[in-house]
């Protein structure tokens, strides 16, 4: 198959491409930055576009020229940044991409990674077919962009899965995440700054988020939402405790000091995602859980 990558150089889009390649998958990788190996350790079914989502000068040429089949689409700038400035332009210049995208004719199938922000839940299974109602300028731009792909899709008769994928981690991962940050912090012999210990996410490994997204860009999928989530939620303490476990075979700054500091800590978040969908459609589930996940990370990430 012939893949199209947007955000190609990013967190989720490294493990993408590099899963997609070694299956045999012809990918035209597009980002911003710029190209990330050297020309001499390129495989021969991989391929780099440098652009813009605004496909300056001759990108759009060279994407019909690729003729891909699939697009997979992660771009979307600045995180975590989420004003309105910023949310209305990564708004702005998804429309413009797509606009000149729908032009592709090859194109078939579209996969687009959306957010488990969009539910703006804080408590509760999350549902596809949830009423969603933004409670912020990132998860409404989101939601306007989705609501014009459905649109626009269906005009042109296109297949669109929009993936709401929920907390990814992993290698890779931006430093000032969650898990690696927890993770910096016990190697060196520091307390973890936990603003809310006993929130609750449902976390999910890059492995398993790259599979997903795989399997919906080969299989036939009805268009549509899937969550792609563990289907579970685990308080962020436990999370800590895990890493600490992992690293110094004991748990001690969390029970000894961490728990008792902020034993008066409020849990206003427990959310995760319903999976039955995904999993009844497409026939995948997760396959590495937390423990083995947060293994995973921190031998990686040494």
């Amino acid at each position: 198959m012939k893949l199209l990558v947007t955000g190609a150089t990013g967190f989720i889009g490294q493990h993408l491409v590099k899963s997609l390649i070694e299956q045999g998958h012809i990918v035209l990788a597009l980002s911003r930055t710029e190209e990330l190996h050297p020309a001499d350790n390129f495989p021969c079914n991989l391929y780099y576009l440098q652009s813009s989502l605004k496909l300056e000068e001759n990108a759009i040429e060279r994407i019909k020229e690729f003729k891909p089949d699939t697009l997979i689409h992660l771009a979307w700038e600045k995180i975590p940044d989420f004003s309105f400035e910023t949310s209305f332009e990564n708004l702005q210049n998804q429309i413009i991409f797509f606009q000149k995208i729908f032009l592709v004719k090859s194109l078939k199938k579209i996969v687009v990674t959306g957010s488990c922000w969009e539910y703006g839940k804080k408590m509760g299974i999350c549902k596809e077919t949830d009423v969603c109602v933004s409670n912020n300028y990132f998860t409404w731009a989101k939601n306007s962009l989705r609501e014009f792909l459905e649109f626009e899709s269906f005009q042109k008769n296109i297949n669109f899965v929009w993936s709401r994928v929920f907390y990814v981690y992993g290698p890779k991962q931006r430093k000032g995440s969650l898990i690696p940050s927890v993770i910096e912090k016990i190697q060196n012999g520091l307390l973890p700054e936990l603003k809310t210990p006993y929130n609750s996410n449902d976390f999910i490994y890059i492995d398993d988020v790259v599979d997903g997204l795989i399997q919906f860009a080969v299989n036939n999928v009805p268009s549509g939402i899937y969550n792609l989530g563990n289907g579970e939620s685990v308080p962020i303490i436990d999370v800590v405790s895990k890493i600490e476990k992992k690293l110094n075979g004991k748990q001690i700054l969390t029970s000894s000091v961490l728990e008792n500091t902020l034993q008066s800590s409020l849990k206003d978040t427990d959310f995760w995602a319903d999976m039955f969908k995904t999993f009844t459609i497409l026939k995948w589930q997760p396959k590495i859980n937390l423990e083995l996940g947060i293994e995973k990370s921190i031998n990686l990430m040494k």
